[in-house]
């Protein structure tokens, strides 16, 4: 394989991570080109060392951990990062104050800018942090903000500081009640997603009170049972593969909501709300079959299954 092919492949690697551990960064080569030659230990851990020292790669000392939200504990580490990264960090860095501080008009076009570098540019802990604090302006803004999260943090490798997840949960949690109508909404459900994929019970809670809507829905309920299973928009929200994980967490909650739900049936007047025990069970269903399909971030490492 030429040398250049060669840096292209470890470099594009390095680009999607936005920063990786060495030895990390070397597992993945490894598993990604497994059958191709020159992808042995010795050949990569040798040319990455050649791309620090010409300036392609650069290092990321523990000094430097809190600039890019990086939560590692052993203070020994080190990050490697590719050098158009760091210039590219910079730029958003600029854009995200820009996000944070212009007029309406300012705020898009920053936005839309951050929204254009997703698929070469990674944001790190504390740049989602800070982004998610522009929610709340307007619905425009809003939506741009949503929309740039939820793909930042779903195909998230790295670990998330504490601080960090917990600034990101808290303002997605608040932007959520003002997207909790109409039922069927596109931020509404990315906002879900984002708090299904940390395994926030807040989600559980959202599910608690739709159900309570969906009790309104006499026309519905109605229908015969497989009618009112089908039609449910609870099925469109709620059947995703970023909460599946959440929902497992949270089982005995459902399962409290599915049996209040088959005990108010029972009295007079009241026997169609039966029917929302049936929506109840086929999200159940889902989550059992689909299991193996969760996606979620891992407390402990930071990695998705």
């Amino acid at each position: 394989m030429r040398i250049r092919e060669f840096d292209e492949k470890i470099l594009s690697e390095l680009e999607q991570a936005g920063y990786i551990r060495r030895k990390d960064l070397l597992e993945v080569l490894k598993a990604k080109y497994a059958k191709e030659k020159g992808f042995s230990t010795t050949s990569l851990n040798r040319r990455i060392g050649e791309l620090i020292s010409a300036g392609k790669i650069g290092v990321i000392e523990p000094a430097e951990f809190a600039e890019y939200g990086i939560s590692d504990e052993d203070k020994r580490a080190k990050y490697l990062i590719s050098g158009p990264y760091a210039d590219k960090k910079r730029v958003v860095d600029g854009l995200i104050a820009k996000s944070s501080t212009g007029d309406q008009f300012e705020k898009r076009l920053a936005l839309k800018e951050i929204k254009r570098n997703l698929a070469e540019y990674s944001l790190n802990p504390v740049q989602l942090s800070r982004l998610s604090t522009c929610l709340g302006a307007d619905e425009d803004t809003d939506k741009l903000v949503i929309e740039i999260l939820h793909e930042a943090l779903l195909k998230q490798r790295s670990c998330i500081g504490e601080e960090e997840r917990a600034s990101l949960i808290g303002d997605v949690s608040q932007a959520l009640g003002a997207y909790t109508l109409p039922p069927v909404n596109t931020s509404k459900n990315l906002l879900l997603e984002i708090l299904g994929f940390f395994s926030d019970e807040f989600m559980v809670e959202m599910l608690k009170v739709d159900l309570e809507r969906v009790e309104g829905e006499k026309e519905l309920l109605s229908k015969e049972d497989d009618e009112v299973r089908k039609k449910t928009w609870i099925k469109t929200v709620y059947h995703s593969k970023y909460l599946i994980h959440a929902f497992e967490e949270n089982i005995d909650s459902l399962l409290e909501q599915m049996w209040k739900y088959n005990e108010m049936g029972k009295k007079e007047g009241h026997q169609d709300e039966r029917k929302i025990a049936l929506i109840i069970d086929d999200l159940l269903d889902y989550i059992a079959e689909n299991r193996d399909k969760a996606v979620y971030y891992e407390k402990m490492c930071g990695a998705r299954k």
